[in-house]
């Protein structure tokens, strides 16, 4: 995988909960020694649910891999859910097909191992589904549903999350367009259910959102080879670019493909000739023609945006940007790609009489059609190579302060020493020697260091100082930590090379505590995402009670 930081991250989530951070905003080794807030930053849902494998017993490289597996299976089933509620169940069986073997759903995976983008491609599954049962059904109750599963998918990856808002504003006004009644209660309840979600999920995003600010997130993630202008695709690479484990460049010398693939674009013109016939048939436009609708009208949107002639949206729509690569909207292609091609079917079916004939010839169509796919495309859903390792050697110090630090420091403070590298991107001016070999030095004086608690968030020592000394905790200073000394808070120098914690101490012994601690704006998001929880549990309780009194 390029994005190959997952055992790291997982790893050090584990740790964090296991010294009693339920969500461990700050942890050590990361940032070449030094520390920072990944998951200040990072989607969190990820690896709490790789976590909860790890608590299982697995290893945590199968964690990874078991979250891996588990977002394929999950996926399809969602998309088969979805299907088989707007059309049938044999239907169903295409549509999971053309879902999984996608060739952007392997790329994610396999290639680029951006895990946090491939499980927002299954959580998608869930989100249209449950916009559709929601329109089908507009209550509190199904606005919570739609509210809690777009919360997760801020919680996976809120770069996906923004501009999944254009595919459901959408949708929200082709259903309200299609919905003969309560149409203003339709879109109350998809209002209700935004709501939820960006409560629900407020500890998470609003502190990224205000936070960022402090670190290197804008210099890097916006810029030099992220420029989202150099990464646009081109309308002949959606029918054919070559397969490779290389990365996007620009023009079309790219080392992945941006195909669609030739049986899901052949699926789609299927599709659309079966549903013009349909039509023709029917004189209506009923609920499967209109799901044909939306789906292949929101599947040109996603397209139309990965490609150059959408460049007006991407430069008026600041926050895009930070999505840094238009072909990330291949994401959104994934879904209704397979919404479109498994309509065909359908429409087939319906074509043929009697009823009995046309149930059997759309579910051995489908079967047949499903195992074409699988037998076309799963070649590519394969690593590139294998690697013998082992936890031990994923998880050690070295492996994470150094190997794994070098390949994402985004989220360092910004006013940490940088160097430009060979290709002219930001990097911090580190060196291998340079990894600190404890969790304190004495830059200046002598002093004698007894360490009492090294966790995350709280380090703590005794100092014993002849005469005068500097004492410098080797992890970055960022918003919230304090310093106590003797149970006194005292400000904490910073205003060196690589912006690191510094208090001077007299003569004598001391006791040094340094708390990582919520800053009000984390306070704030916290407060929200509680209350508004809290206030889940209690209609849900409130409506059992009813229902069942």
């Amino acid at each position: 995988m390029h994005d190959d930081q997952h055992i790291a991250r997982l790893f050090l989530l584990d740790q964090g909960i296991r010294q009693g951070y339920w969500f461990p905003r700050w942890v050590d080794t990361l940032g070449f020694g030094y520390g920072y807030p990944l998951f200040n930053f990072y989607p969190p849902l990820i690896y709490y649910i790789a976590e909860l494998f790890h608590l299982a017993g697995f290893s945590f490289i199968w964690s990874i891999k078991m979250l891996v597996i588990f977002g394929y299976v999950a996926g399809s089933l969602g998309i088969y859910g979805f299907v088989k509620s707007v059309l049938n169940k044999s239907s169903a069986i295409l549509g999971a097909a053309l879902y999984t073997y996608f060739f952007y759903h392997s790329i994610t995976s396999y290639v680029r191992g951006a895990l946090a983008e491939f499980f927002a491609i299954t959580v998608l599954a869930y989100v249209f589904w449950q916009l559709y049962r929601l329109w089908k059904n507009p209550n509190v109750f199904n606005a919570i549903l739609f509210g809690i599963v777009y919360g997760l998918l801020i919680l996976t990856h809120p770069l996906i999350a923004f501009p999944a808002l254009i595919f459901i504003g959408i949708a929200t006004m082709v259903y309200f367009f299609f919905t003969l009644k309560r149409r203003i209660l339709f879109v109350l309840y998809v209002g209700l259910g935004m709501c939820i979600s960006f409560v629900l999920s407020a500890f998470f995003w609003i502190p990224s959102m205000f936070e960022r600010r402090f670190t290197l997130i804008d210099r890097i993630l916006t810029g030099e080879l992220a420029d989202y202008k150099l990464h646009y695709i081109y309308p002949q690479q959606l029918w054919y670019s070559p397969w490779g484990y290389g990365g996007s460049t620009p023009g079309l010398g790219d080392g992945i493909t941006f195909q669609l693939g030739k049986l899901h674009i052949v699926f789609v013109f299927i599709a659309c000739v079966a549903a013009i016939v349909y039509f023709l048939k029917r004189k209506k436009v009923d609920l499967p023609l209109q799901f044909f609708i939306l789906n292949f009208f929101l599947f040109s949107v996603s397209i139309s945006l990965s490609l150059g002639y959408s460049s007006f949206v991407w430069d008026n729509i600041h926050y895009l940007a930070y999505i840094q690569f238009p072909w990330r909207m291949l994401t959104f292609t994934n879904i209704f790609i397979a919404l479109v091609g498994t309509s065909g079917v359908y429409f087939i079916g319906q074509l043929i009489t009697p009823q009995y004939k046309r149930n059997v010839v759309v579910l051995v169509l489908s079967i047949v059609l499903s195992l074409v796919v699988v037998y076309r495309y799963s070649p590519y859903f394969r690593p590139q190579q294998l690697i013998s390792t082992s936890d031990e050697q994923r998880t050690a110090y070295d492996e994470i302060a150094w190997r794994v630090s070098s390949t994402s420091y985004e989220f360092v403070p910004k006013e940490a020493s940088t160097k430009k590298t060979a290709y002219g991107t930001t990097t911090l001016a580190i060196e291998r020697k340079d990894i600190p070999k404890s969790s304190f030095e004495i830059p200046f004086g002598k002093a004698t260091v007894k360490e009492h608690k090294i966790l995350f968030g709280l380090k703590e020592y005794e100092v014993d100082v002849a005469g005068q000394a500097l004492f410098q905790l080797n992890t970055y200073y960022f918003p919230g930590w304090k310093v106590y000394i003797d149970g006194v808070e005292t400000n904490v120098g910073y205003t060196n090379r690589l912006h690191l914690m510094q208090v001077p101490l007299s003569s004598g012994r001391h006791t040094l505590v340094f708390v990582f601690s919520n800053t009000p704006v984390r306070n704030i998001a916290d407060g929200i995402s509680v209350m508004g929880f809290l206030g889940i549990i209690l209609f849900l309780g409130v409506r059992y009670f009813f229902r069942n009194s």
